[in-house]
């Protein structure tokens, strides 16, 4: 599989860059619906900077405690979630839970292929490299693969709910399915490059059977005749990289912000309760 490791740094800088450029531009248009409307009214920056104030001061005192059960609770667990509908609690833990494991490893991944040193990824190369830049590592497989499976299975659940729920309700409950449309398209993506992957490195059944989804792909697949799956391996990699971290770029700008902000906001939260 070829890769360009130089097009790998440049993919994941901008993006990594625009993310946290979203991040920021979010932050500073919630601080515009904080406080402060008085006679002395402050500015976003400034709120910014004691909202910042406030947290740090907070982390090391005894709200902390608090503030760490509240980010999981709330912002991770989404325990208020699961105390409406366990159903949806379970959808939405499926799905982003498994979107963060993918995205977490898909990270991990594409920097260990960066760095591998003359693009050869073998047990001779940095520990990181060698568990991270090769799906034919059971730890990165495993991961991978689950992490996907958990996506498809919230998807298939919301759809499930979605088909059963009554007419009037359909509206309300699926006003996230252009996300699990995306995330699910992204994630058969990624199958077809790990399917692809074991047949062009014609990965031994005992090690790719560690990501199941992929290596019954990859079965079927070999049916094809006349494929090079190391180049369409190469393609499905790009495509399902740079359809991500285009996706996770997106965030922070628009509709599913509050999957990244879920946790600050029950952070804030708990900090203006006290």
């Amino acid at each position: 599989m070829i890769i360009n490791q130089t097009a790998l740094w440049i993919i994941f800088g901008v993006c990594l860059f625009l993310f946290c450029l979203g991040f920021l531009y979010r932050i500073l248009i919630w601080m515009e619906g904080t406080g402060g409307d008085g006679p002395k009214k402050r500015s976003k920056y400034s709120k910014f900077v004691k909202c910042m104030s406030l947290f740090c001061r907070a982390l090391f005192s005894r709200k902390a405690p608090a503030m760490i059960k509240s980010f999981f609770a709330d912002g991770i667990v989404h325990g208020n979630l699961m105390r409406d509908s366990i159903l949806k609690w379970l959808i939405h833990m499926f799905m982003f839970g498994g979107l963060a494991g993918f995205t977490l490893i898909t990270i991990l991944h594409v920097i260990a292929i960066a760095a591998a040193p003359n693009t050869i990824i073998d047990g001779s190369g940095p520990w990181f490299v060698t568990v991270f830049g090769t799906l034919e590592n059971r730890f990165t497989t495993i991961v991978m693969d689950l992490s996907k499976l958990a996506i498809l299975g919230g998807a298939f659940i919301a759809v499930m709910r979605f088909m059963l729920l009554k007419k009037k309700y359909k509206s309300v409950e699926l006003k996230d399915k252009s996300a699990g449309v995306i995330i699910s398209t992204i994630a058969i993506f990624s199958f077809i490059y790990e399917a692809s992957f074991f047949l062009a490195k014609g990965t031994p059944a005992a090690k790719a059977a560690f990501a199941p989804a992929g290596y019954v792909l990859s079965l079927i697949l070999n049916f094809i005749p006349g494929v090079n799956w190391s180049i369409l391996a190469a393609i499905f990699f790009y495509a399902y990289i740079i359809a991500l971290f285009l996706f996770a770029v997106y965030i922070p700008y628009g509709k599913y912000s509050h999957m990244v902000f879920g946790p600050v906001v029950a952070v804030y939260n708990k900090l203006s309760e006290d």
